[in-house]
């Protein structure tokens, strides 16, 4: 089993007038989102399930990674919006599938996330791409450290202001 891990892109910060939640993608986060869906595609990433934050920035990330890949099912669950590891686990261990799952979502959660399942310190950047390996044949046995990362990609995007 493997899971695909995704922070969402490069954003604009929050100010007095867009709050957190609809906070867009920086011209940055677009070109790291293409950099992003046209190395799943030289991977042939083809997860059977996405999770993706309601949250702007997340579903601006999706929607350039699924024009250039096939994201599968689609779900855009609010509750993955700045939520913890334990949201993601609790999520994770309800499945009763082993299909390759994708998640787009924020930190710190994510990164806490990614850090539980292979009991390694990872600290995910805008765009950073993980995939985790599982030896297990369902999600409800996913514990910490039973994942091995076998994958990992940040697109480096540097663009003149």
């Amino acid at each position: 089993m493997k899971i695909h891990l995704i922070r969402h892109a490069k954003t604009s910060p929050s100010t007095l007038y867009v709050n957190d939640f609809d906070r867009k993608l920086l011209p940055k986060g677009v070109v790291q989102s293409n950099v992003l869906g046209s190395y799943l595609k030289t991977k042939e990433i083809k997860p059977l399930i996405t999770w993706c934050s309601t949250a702007i920035r997340t579903k601006e990330t999706f929607s350039i990674l699924h024009h250039l890949n096939s994201m599968g099912e689609i779900s855009l669950l609010n509750d993955l919006y700045l939520c913890d590891r334990e949201v993601y686990l609790k999520k994770i261990w309800e499945l009763n599938h082993g299909k390759e799952l994708l998640i787009i979502g924020h930190n710190d959660g994510i990164s806490e996330f990614a850090s539980y399942l292979t009991d390694e310190s990872i600290s995910m950047r805008t765009s950073d791409y993980y995939c985790i390996e599982f030896e297990s044949k369902t999600w409800n046995e996913v514990s910490i450290g039973t994942g091995r990362i076998i994958d990992y990609f940040h697109p480096s995007v540097y663009l003149l202001d």
